[in-house]
């Protein structure tokens, strides 16, 4: 089989990068698929911006913020989002807390979920089209991945060492499914600790971006004694590093023997 084309676009939101990938077996036909979704990926992540950025005064969540019990009770979509981050926060013994910051704010969840979605809404459909072999949607890191079931078509996918941002400590290889990194090597201390700040970072690996995103994120804050008993209890799969810089990988719940990174 001849190797894919690979066609790509960046889009700016949320104060990140979006890279949309497609692996195609005709260029042209590629680009022209990769604009239109692109656009239509682009203004829907503005929408979820604008609706529950916490920085944006005239969002959603921040009228909801100051006592505006309403939207919860008429907007679907923000019941779901409510509902999803409270079962998270249950899941996980409450690792994962959507009102670690005080009132409601569900910004560890937000954007897995809009990644997830826009990828199946947008993304997915073009898999029907046989010069589509592939499609990716990777936000900050964060990514939800597709590939024609019928086919032989792998994402690499490449995890940075926390130390040196050039070397990876892992690679998977993944047709179908979703990778999420919580860390603190770029964006510093930005999780609140349930237990020890023992972990420095957590990636993982599982079908759904807005599930991986929130057990990354819990990892981080449970700590190692806690998360790897989540880790066992859940069957996760995925990966961490400690602060002293010792690398865990598991798979189905079972942790591997660790290394040092």
């Amino acid at each position: 089989m001849t190797e894919p084309i690979m066609v790509h676009q960046v889009l700016h939101q949320m104060n990140i990068p979006f890279t949309i990938t497609l692996a195609v077996t005709d260029a042209t036909a590629g680009w022209q698929l990769l604009k239109k979704a692109a656009s239509a990926i682009d203004q829907e992540l503005v929408q979820v911006d604008d609706k529950y950025s916490p920085f944006k005064s005239y969002s959603q969540l921040r009228q909801f913020q100051r006592g505006n019990q309403r939207i919860l009770i008429q907007d679907a979509e923000f019941q779901q989002i409510y509902a999803a981050t409270m079962s998270a926060a249950h899941y996980t013994a409450g690792a994962f807390d959507p009102f670690f910051n005080g009132p409601f704010d569900p910004t560890g969840y937000i954007k897995g979920w809009a990644i997830e979605r826009a990828a199946r809404h947008y993304l997915a459909p073009l898999l029907h089209d046989d010069r589509v072999v592939a499609a990716s949607l990777n936000g900050g890191g964060d990514m939800q991945l597709l590939a024609q079931e019928d086919g032989d078509f792998k994402w690499p996918v490449g995890i940075e060492d926390p130390r040196d941002h050039l070397s990876l400590i892992a690679s998977y290889d993944i047709a179908n499914g979703a990778v999420a990194t919580s860390g603190t090597s770029k964006r510093g201390e930005h999780i609140v600790h349930q237990g020890p700040s023992d972990l420095i970072q957590v990636t993982i690996l599982t079908h759904h971006l807005s599930d991986a995103d929130v057990w990354a994120t819990a990892g981080l804050a449970a700590g190692e004694e806690k998360f790897n008993q989540q880790i066992k209890d859940n069957t996760l799969n995925g990966l961490y590093v400690t602060a002293d810089h010792r690398l865990h990988v598991f798979a189905n719940g079972v942790i591997r023997d660790a290394q040092t990174t």
